[in-house]
């Protein structure tokens, strides 16, 4: 923190990424592309390990005939700063895979990409639970993202990052008490402040996002302030609840469109990473910020 007339002026935490590609991200001390020069924020194209059963037709399309491996040569193509790999397969309503299965996979997958990674498990808590450590252990010293933790799984979480060399994510609902109490959580762990990059349930456009646009707006003015415990990176799983939406199964033009408005609107509330799940609209937004933060 820095001293000022009148009060302390804080920082965004800045964390680095990546094993053979590093990458850097947050560090700012301004709203929203106000300083100059701004860290860029980072755009990440997200990769399943198995297509959902219910997967948004014009996604299905985007990514059909591919194998895991054809589709993060294909995610790595558009050039994303980052690849976010969800394991969905062990979850037990699809039980596709088995959790060693994923581990085996997410090793051989991180050998297949220089791109840093963030890497999610299914959703499922008790699945989880057994899911995320091992896949932690596999890519040990990859300095990956890895989430989601929440209020019920924090401690698992935190303690396979610690081991293992990694950032993690803390998720909460729209609260910005309960998103530091999570991050006080974690840190009482020893896990540092600055490797928790927080994530505010997300919403898309018309469908909740100006909720999340407000605490993150919130969360951000509090760590300029100087409130240390919300001085984390904020993230935005934008794609995941963009494509969800009716308008999204309608025409493929209009999710793409839908995805790059939410993202542009998170961005002004302060988003550090965004993961999109369109290449189109990655390369859109890819457009925009070479303008908002040129090279």
């Amino acid at each position: 923190m820095e001293k000022i007339e009148g009060g302390i002026r804080g920082r965004v935490s800045q964390i680095e990424l990546g094993r053979r590609r590093k990458i850097l991200c947050g560090g700012n001390s301004s709203l929203p592309f106000l300083s100059d020069p701004y860290q860029r924020p980072l755009l990440a194209l997200e990769v399943y390990d198995v297509l959902p059963p219910d997967f948004n037709p014009f996604l299905k399309e985007a990514w059909a005939e591919l194998d895991i491996i054809g589709r993060v040569k294909k995610a790595e193509s558009f050039s994303p700063d980052l690849i976010c790999l969800r394991f969905i397969a062990s979850d037990p309503d699809l039980n596709l895979a088995t959790v060693e299965e994923s581990g085996e996979l997410l090793k051989r997958l991180e050998g297949e990409t220089s791109c840093p990674l963030i890497v999610t498990g299914c959703g499922n808590h008790s699945s989880d639970e057994e899911l995320l450590p091992l896949l932690g252990d596999a890519i040990k010293g990859a300095n990956a993202l890895f989430g989601v933790s929440v209020d019920k799984n924090y401690r698992m979480l935190a303690v396979s990052c610690l081991a293992n060399g990694h950032a993690i994510i803390a998720e909460t609902p729209l609260d910005i008490n309960m998103a530091k109490q999570l991050n006080i959580m974690i840190s009482d762990l020893g896990f540092p402040v600055g490797r928790i990059v927080m994530h505010h349930v997300t919403g898309a456009l018309g469908y909740g996002l100006e909720y999340c646009y407000s605490i993150m707006e919130k969360c951000r003015l509090a760590a300029l302030e100087g409130d240390d415990m919300l001085s984390p990176v904020m993230m935005n799983f934008v794609g995941e609840e963009t494509w969800k939406i009716k308008e999204a199964r309608e025409s493929e033009e209009l999710g793409i469109n839908w995805e790059v408005a939410t993202s542009i609107a998170y961005l002004e509330a302060g988003a550090d990473i965004l993961v999109v799940s369109h290449p189109d609209s990655l390369s859109r937004l890819q457009k925009i910020l070479d303008t908002l933060c040129p090279q």
